[in-house]
Parts: structure tokens; sequence; C-alpha cells
């Protein structure tokens, strides 16, 4: 991997667990960062830790669904680095439920942070990067979610299907500015948003015994490939989706959920309680 000294990077939804393990990924490469995230308190305890290990780090709190916050958030960038090399546009939100019987405000939710947002974020980037001239790399957090049915998450899967296709627009129409966008999908990663799941030692259990690898993914196992797709060593990959899921997707895993069909209105229930 190329070392990132000099240039800067944005972290979003830098107070996640897989945001906050790339933000100190970034650090070790070298990176000046700039990291954001909708919770002002957790987000400044992330930038506290980076500081005392030395790296210059903006922190600036945003709801990236807000056009007039990620307008204020890069002219902060512009304002203090006066460049942006890179962005890992990782926030997101999810929340499971049936689209039958799903609130429009939580659809509506889904759409506005991890699409609407994703948008946002990606074109105040690109456009730092136009005007400096010198290239760069956007990466968007996608899911596996994206590209196969996941019952009782079809929000934020449809959500994520409009990043997916959002990346790969941008991809084409940035790079006459050299600038490469690609995407990671992640499967199941042990984090706050998966620990509801995953604590339940059944259904633990039963991700891995459906994971290839024999594990289940860990936040720094997305924060390394950040790195390296953000990096020159990635500099002829754009328009790329990279699966970091242990091969859970090779047998169409994971499904959290799932209903006996031969009943009329069967209820979804945990997959492995059936």
């Amino acid at each position: 991997m190329s070392d990132f000294d000099g240039r800067t990077v944005l972290v979003t939804g830098a107070a996640g667990d897989i945001g906050a393990a790339a933000a100190a990924a970034f650090a070790k490469a070298g990176a000046n960062l700039v990291v954001t995230d909708r919770r002002a308190d957790a987000l400044e305890a992330v930038a506290a830790v980076l500081r005392e290990a030395g790296t210059d780090v903006l922190a600036h709190a945003c709801d990236q669904a807000d056009p007039v916050a990620v307008e204020g958030l890069f002219a902060a960038i512009s304002a203090h680095a006066g460049r942006l090399d890179a962005a890992f546009l990782n926030a997101g939100y999810g929340r499971y439920g049936a689209l039958i019987d799903t609130p429009f405000e939580l659809w509506r939710k889904h759409v506005e942070v991890n699409l609407n947002g994703g948008f946002l974020m990606a074109q105040g980037a690109a456009r730092l990067m136009r005007q400096a001239g010198r290239g760069g790399a956007i990466l968007f957090t996608a899911s596996t979610a994206a590209t196969h049915i996941c019952d009782m998450l079809g929000a934020y899967a449809s959500s994520k299907a409009g990043v997916r296709m959002l990346a790969k627009s941008l991809a084409s129409e940035l790079g006459v500015w050299r600038i490469r966008v690609n995407l990671v999908l992640p499967g199941v990663i042990e984090t706050a948003m998966t620990q509801s799941l995953i604590d339940d030692p059944a259904v633990r259990s039963d991700a891995i015994s459906n994971t290839p690898v024999g594990r289940l993914g860990k936040p720094e196992d997305i924060a390394r490939l950040a790195v390296f797709l953000c990096s020159d060593a990635a500099g002829y990959v754009t328009g790329a989706e990279v699966l970091a899921d242990g091969g859970q997707t090779l047998h169409g895993y994971p499904r959290w959920f799932s209903a006996d069909y031969a009943q009329a209105g069967a209820e979804f229930i945990p997959h492995t309680q059936r």
C-alpha cells in the first residue's frame, strides 16, 4: 500500500465500529483525518484517541441527510486541510421489519441516510477533489444485502442497492477527473448493528457454520480493505464492488428470517428456529 503521508482522508460514520477501525487504519497509514458522525460526543471520543496517537484530526459532527450540514462539513474540510484525497463513505442506517408493516417515515429514513446522504457526501467529496485537480478515491460501504434478498431487511437492502448503482454511476462520470469510486460489500461483521442477532448462540453458530472462512467478520477486516481501495496500490480499480463476507454469499447467506410458504400468512421467524 502507498503511504498516505500528507493526504487528507474523510471517514463518515466514524463513531461506529467499522468507521472507528477505518479511521485508525488510515491514521496508521499516515493520513490526516476528517471524521464525521451524527453523534457528536461519540465522535469526539474517537477523535481524541487518534489525536493522542499523533494524528491530525478534524472532527465535525454532521447529519449526512441534511444538505446544509453536509455543505458545512465540506466548507470546514476546505478551511482546515485545503484538500481531500480520499473519502470512505461508511455511515449507514438499518432496521429490521416486514415491508408491509414498515411506516413510511422509517422507509424514508433508510433512503435519506443511506442513499440521499451517500449522494450528498460523494458529491461534496468529488467537488473538492475536482477543484484540487489531483484526482482521488471514494469508497462506499454497501452490504451483501444490496445483491440478494434478505427478508425483513427490505428497506435497508433497497437503499443499499441504490447506493450500489450510485457508486457505479459516479465511477463512470468521475473518471474524467481521475477520481476512482468503488464499493465494499460487508457480510456479517461483528458490530453494534448485528449484535442483537449474533448474540444469540444459535444464530452465531449458524452464521459461522455458513461462512467458509470459519469465522465472522471484524471491523478491522473492512478497515484494511478500505485503506487498500483508497490507496495508489488500487489505482487501476474503479467501479468495482468487493465482497468482504468470508464467502457467506456463495450459498446465499445470510438468511436471518424465513417463513413456511406452504402456510398462507405464515410469520417470518428467525431462520434458526425453523
